[in-house]
C-alpha cells in the first residue's frame, strides 16, 4: 500500500533563501540531524538536477537523486539506493507568501513489509517537520 506524506510549513524567509537553505545539502543535513554528504555534482548547481546525496550513518545509508530542480519553486528527488522503502519520490514545492515562503513537502513510498509503512510515515512526518522549522529559525 502507497503511504502518502504531506507537510505544509510557512518559513518567516524569502522565497530565494528558503530554496537556497533546503537545496544545500550540508544544510539539510544540520537540519535533520544526520549526515547529508554530496556524492555526485549536479548539472549547472552542485546541489541541483542530478546530483546525488547520501544520508544517515553506516550501514542505514540511503541515496537520493535530485530529479528536478527549478530554483526557486521546486527539487523532486527519489531515493535511488540503501532503503526498505520502494518507489520513494518527494517533491517540495516553494510558494512565496509576503516575506515568507509557504513549503510543501510531499513524499509518496511503498515497504516491505506493508505494516513499516505507517510507521516510517510518521517518523518522516515528524523529523521533516522539525528540520523546516530549524530552517525557518536559522540565521
Amino acid at each position: 500500500m502507497t503511504q502518502r506524506l504531506q507537510i505544509c510549513e510557512t518559513l518567516p524567509l524569502p522565497i530565494d533563501v528558503a530554496f537556497a537553505r533546503l537545496a544545500d545539502h550540508q544544510r539539510l543535513g544540520a537540519a535533520l540531524g544526520v549526515p547529508v554528504k554530496r556524492t555526485r555534482d549536479g548539472e549547472g548547481d552542485v546541489n541541483g538536477l542530478g546530483s546525488v546525496r547520501t544520508i544517515g550513518f553506516r550501514p542505514l545509508e540511503v541515496d537520493e537523486t535530485i530529479t528536478r530542480f527549478d530554483p526557486p519553486s521546486r527539487i523532486d528527488y527519489r531515493i535511488s539506493r540503501g532503503s526498505p522503502l520502494r518507489d520513494h519520490r518527494a517533491s517540495i514545492i516553494f510558494s512565496a507568501n509576503g516575506n515568507a515562503t509557504e513549503v510543501t513537502w510531499n513524499i509518496e513510498f511503498d515497504t516491505t513489509p506493508r505494516l513499516l509503512g505507517p510507521v516510517v510515515n510518521r517518523a518522516l512526518g515528524l523529523g521533516l517537520r522539525h528540520a523546516l522549522r530549524k530552517i525557518g529559525r536559522s540565521a
